[in-house]
């Protein structure tokens, strides 16, 4: 070993060493760890679908949880690069500007006015995620790749004939279906939505804040899980001839939110208002999104907020610790419930929260140099001279004393070559989120009957 190598070896012993003896007295007990010692290496993904080894539970249904970019897709293209760090940025923002614009619009009006205005459904949360479902669609069946969406209402997907449709990705054909049936607009179910009519079709319009939309007609059709017997008969959607805005490999959404039209409400009766998923930790594996089935005793739960809009998932989030530590932050720090988004990538905290968080994150990286650079995620890290690095821990807590672990994977997240930034950002006091990054890896459960959340560790392996 040369000294160089000697001499940095030493350092970092050093900096480990202090960092636990940092942590002892903070310990909850004897055997939990409060940083993460890893490789570099360990935080990049594969080029190789390693797919999870999570058994189904009794009297689910499951669908695989698949990057769109990433190797576990059947439908990616040669031609559909990951996107750019920027990209990924872009659309992030674009997600949370949608959700505030969203609340403040809610807020300026009743709730029967605004059931009034958002039929058609205007400013909805600009489509986000990056994870997709593939499900079939028809009689016979056609596989359709669907993001999963926990900020949206409507089943949607591309229909033929076509006036602007999404390029390389599967477009349905409802005249190939005969479980197909165009909602007719002397339906009771369209006079309910309050709909257009065209050709006495039900039409739909969903517009969203960034822009894109998707302009069709309401239908009932048969949706179905691949490897199900089981048909899901005259669920609501959306054939939209008409998209615009972009698609990463994806034909349409499905909606996950609490509204009557979201795939979740219009199978309830079948699985008691309950799914659930696992967002895996990198784009080379897999995770799932699961209706029904028994809930583990691991799952710990949180009430949905009683101030929550009706159709978002908001719990109470009351505290946050950094490598054992318990941040000391006033209560109203909090006062806002957080939204539990699968849309939005960086969980987004008040001001005092995210600066008492970033204060000791930084104290506790301090051996390593920060690296500026220029973007919202302001906590970043060159990592290009080490091969081992110790991250410290993240947990958050929520109302009934629910003590959620980040998984490392949404602690730092990679923005260039070995550069990694905390995975968290400052917003203001009107909305907090808790995105999906930092639920990775964590199963996180949906109980609409309950009114409630949960999470448990270990759900996607």
């Amino acid at each position: 070993m040369s000294s160089k190598s000697l001499i940095s070896f030493v350092i970092y012993g050093f900096l480990l060493l202090s960092l636990c003896n940092s942590l002892k007295d903070n310990a909850v007990d004897g055997t939990r760890a409060y940083f993460h010692a890893l490789k570099i290496s360990s935080l990049t993904s594969s080029d190789v679908c390693k797919e999870s080894s999570k058994d189904l539970n009794e009297g689910s249904s499951s669908l695989k949880l698949v990057h769109k970019f990433g190797p576990c897709n059947p439908h990616r293209t040669s031609a559909a690069p990951a996107s750019s760090f920027t990209e990924i940025l872009r659309r992030d923002k674009l997600r949370v500007d949608s959700i505030i614009q969203a609340r403040r619009s809610m807020n300026l009006t009743s709730s029967a006015e605004h059931v009034k205005r958002s039929v058609p459904f205007y400013n909805l949360p600009a489509p986000g995620g990056d994870y997709i479902v593939n499900v079939e669609i028809g009689t016979p069946k056609k596989e359709v790749p669907l993001i999963f969406d926990t900020g949206s209402s409507v089943i949607w997907t591309q229909c033929k004939p076509c006036k602007a449709c999404y390029p390389k990705v599967p477009v349905f054909d409802p005249t190939k279906s005969t479980s197909f049936k165009a909602l007719p607009c002397s339906s009771t179910q369209c006079q309910l939505l309050r709909h257009g009519c065209s050709s006495s079709k039900c039409t739909y319009k969903a517009t969203y804040v960034d822009n894109s939309s998707s302009a069709g007609i309401y239908a009932t059709e048969t949706i179905s899980f691949n490897h199900l017997r089981y048909d899901f008969k005259n669920i609501l959607i959306g054939c939209s001839d008409q998209v615009s805005g972009d698609s990463g490999g994806e034909s349409g959404i499905m909606g996950l939110n609490r509204s009557p039209l979201s795939f979740s409400s219009q199978t309830a009766n079948i699985y008691n208002n309950l799914f659930s998923y696992c967002i895996p930790s990198n784009p080379g594996s897999t995770g799932h999104l699961t209706f029904g089935g028994k809930v583990s005793n691991d799952v710990k739960f949180s009430p949905i907020s009683k101030t929550s809009p009706s159709s978002d998932y908001d719990i109470k989030m009351t505290g946050i610790s950094v490598g054992g530590r318990r941040l000391l932050i006033d209560a109203s720090a909090f006062k806002i419930a957080s939204t539990i988004d699968s849309g939005t990538v960086f969980t987004r905290l008040p001001p005092k929260a995210y600066s008492t968080l970033r204060s000791l994150f930084r104290e506790m990286m301090k051996g390593f140099p920060l690296s500026d650079q220029d973007i919202f995620l302001d906590t970043c890290y060159d990592f290009s001279n080490y091969s081992t690095v110790a991250i410290p821990s993240i947990s958050v807590f929520f109302k009934d004393g629910v003590e959620m672990d980040i998984d490392v994977s949404g602690i730092m997240f990679p923005v260039g070559s070995k550069v990694y930034c905390l995975g968290f950002a400052e917003l203001d006091d009107e909305v907090s989120i808790f995105g999906a990054s930092q639920q990775k890896t964590h199963t996180v459960v949906f109980d609409g009957l309950k009114e409630r959340i949960g999470f448990a560790p270990g759900g996607c392996d």
